[in-house]
């Protein structure tokens, strides 16, 4: 067979699952063949070969031609699939009926009449046998996804993933790449995903501040002094905080100060500070690493309970905006945009960056409820395009300025 007769079954071959004819429907009808293959409209040369290749196909009972009217064998309208197995053999491929029958003789082996198993077999089995397509690509794939549900979650928690992979694929990157698969899976069967009933969503939230005060947590009698330093805690020891005081500035009446920053570099520079200071009136600093994760979110929440205003601190653009927006909705109480005023934007605009169409559409979600400033700010976003990053700000000024 030559080679642009199986690029021309190549194009059945990918649309082939999800067809009707796949179903036992209409055959399949591809056309506009000049624009998978253009040159046949201005190479005569090309042409010849495209309408040979066809010939070929024809001959050997794969495809069917319809031709325009009083143009036979010289301008196609459109091919039709008549043989679908021949055409997967003629491309060495296994068909999507195979494939199938394969799937199904693996959820008929007696393993998957386990109970961690069959609410799967049974979500698959009536897909497969209607002509549906699914998450899992093959019968191998199948098996070594069976494996997974079978795990229990304390099995999966007892090693990292690329150990457990070994352990039940004697592949290391295996477990990895079916993960996705198996999430797709439970999700579109209506469950939470794989890797969550698991234990395999192998996330380590951590939030980074700097204050001065102290945290009591549960189990231990003795208070951690806070001095200034920089502090790294994972989320599961922020769920051991039983109290949290934060030690007001001097000369700063009414509730403690906390500064939330959205980018690393600006809160590093701004940590150094912390002793003997931040900007006036600030007691502390939170890194929010852009969206917060779960451990900034609870580290935040923790603040609000000891009694602290939260400030924010981000990049003059759509996203820095909508991440201030979204600080002040998962804590359900005012936040004070910090250095986030239409003003400075105004005044660095000539040092930012272009922002696309899908960016600026972005403020659109930025809703009545945020604060003012933040509502003022994404207007000029909106007005000029342009975004200022966090970056670029001369942190004296802008302190200033505040």
């Amino acid at each position: 067979m030559t080679e642009l007769a199986r690029r021309i079954l190549a194009v059945f071959a990918e649309s082939y699952p999800t067809s009707a004819s796949f179903k036992g429907g209409r055959k399949l009808r591809k056309s506009g063949w000049h624009e998978i293959f253009p040159a046949i409209t201005t190479d005569v040369s090309a042409k010849t070969d495209f309408l040979d290749a066809v010939e070929e196909l024809e001959r050997a009972g794969i495809l069917s031609a319809k031709w325009k009217r009083f143009r036979v064998g010289d301008e196609l309208e459109a091919l039709y699939l008549e043989d679908p197995q021949s055409l997967f053999d003629a491309l060495e491929m296994p068909s999507p009926e195979s494939i199938s029958d394969g799937m199904r003789q693996v959820l008929d082996a007696p393993e998957w009449r386990d109970p961690r198993l069959r609410g799967l077999a049974e979500y698959l089995a009536p897909r497969l046998s209607a002509g549906h397509p699914v998450p899992v690509r093959n019968a191998a794939e199948l098996e070594d996804l069976g494996r997974l549900f079978l795990l229990s979650s304390e099995e999966a928690a007892s090693s990292p993933i690329r150990a457990l992979s070994i352990r039940l694929y004697a592949n290391s990157k295996r477990l990895e790449r079916l993960i996705p698969i198996a999430d797709r899976l439970t999700r579109a069967m209506g469950n939470e995903s794989a890797s969550v009933t698991l234990g395999l969503a192998r996330s380590y939230p951590e939030v980074s501040f700097a204050m001065r005060g102290s945290i009591s947590l549960v189990g231990h009698s003795i208070p951690w002094t806070c001095t200034g330093e920089i502090i790294t805690l994972p989320a599961a020891t922020l769920s051991l905080i039983d109290r949290l005081e934060i030690e007001p500035r001097e000369m700063t009446p009414g509730p403690a100060v906390i500064l939330s920053v959205e980018n690393k570099e600006t809160f590093h520079v701004l940590a150094k500070k912390l002793p003997p200071g931040l900007p006036p009136g600030f007691a502390g600093i939170v890194y929010s690493a852009g969206h917060p994760n779960d451990a900034v979110k609870a580290f935040l929440r923790i603040c609000v309970k000891a009694d602290a205003r939260v400030f924010h601190y981000g990049d003059l653009d759509p996203d820095g905006v909508l991440i201030a927006q979204e600080i002040a909705s998962l804590l359900a109480v005012p936040i004070v945009p910090w250095n986030m005023s239409a003003e400075l934007h105004r005044h660095y605009a000539a040092y930012g960056y272009a922002l696309d169409s899908t960016q600026t559409a972005r403020l659109a979600l930025v809703t009545e409820s945020a604060p003012r400033e933040l509502r003022e700010l994404a207007r000029e976003i909106g007005r000029t395009g342009i975004g200022v990053e966090q970056e670029i700000i001369d942190l004296g000024r802008a302190s200033e300025q505040h």
